[in-house]
């Protein structure tokens, strides 16, 4: 079912339901490309690329499907509108942290630790455990392209480095290991607390 075939109470009660029912309803947003175009205009509208336009598109449908778990979607927007605010709100934001603007520098060291403390040290190191630790239930193939995701290789890269047919197809790939790391986090409290001390 394509997302024009879906009402938006369809979408939420399937993305709570769990299970493939969650999926299929994902899966449709995900394919709406109508309203990723919109996303990746956007975003080259904005100092950023196609590329980076995909991106935003794959972490807002995260946050999306999160929220709505998460009971924070109460449906006072229309769906599609409620995704593209959130990719919105992440590329800006996004655009916000890239800026080397003394105020933002000044932010950022005023955000950061005197010194690292044994305990800072020790929780950094924990959390670093448990990642791979996470990371390493995700099986080796999506363990290295987030590995690479995250050493900002381009999805072309990526697509050469592990044998997929094409960027598109290291990107879908890509998406599905993010989702599966997220719900795996999600799976375990103590995972939570420790990411989010």
């Amino acid at each position: 079912m394509q997302t024009s075939q879906w009402t938006d109470d369809q979408f939420l009660a399937a993305i709570n339901s769990g299970g493939q029912n969650r999926q299929a309803a994902l899966r449709a947003i995900y394919d709406d490309n109508e309203l990723k175009r919109k996303v990746i205009q956007f975003v080259r509208n904005r100092q950023g690329n196609t590329e980076d336009g995909q991106d935003m598109f794959h972490e807002g449908i995260i946050v999306l499907d999160r929220n709505i778990r998460e009971s924070k979607f109460r449906g006072e927007a229309p769906l599609k509108g409620y995704l593209y605010s959130i990719c919105r709100f992440l590329w800006m934001n996004q655009l916000r942290k890239q800026a080397h603007t003394t105020q933002g520098a000044e932010t950022v060291l005023a955000n950061e630790p005197d010194e690292y403390t044994p305990e800072i040290t020790m929780i950094a190191q924990e959390r670093k455990d448990l990642l791979n630790s996470l990371l390493g239930q995700l099986g080796e193939r999506c363990q290295r392209i987030l590995e690479l995701w995250k050493l900002s290789y381009s999805m072309e890269e990526i697509a050469t480095s592990l044998g997929f047919s094409s960027a598109d197809m290291a990107r879908k790939a890509k998406y599905r290991c993010h989702v599966s790391l997220v719900e795996l986090v999600q799976q375990n409290p103590e995972i939570q607390r420790v990411l989010k001390y």
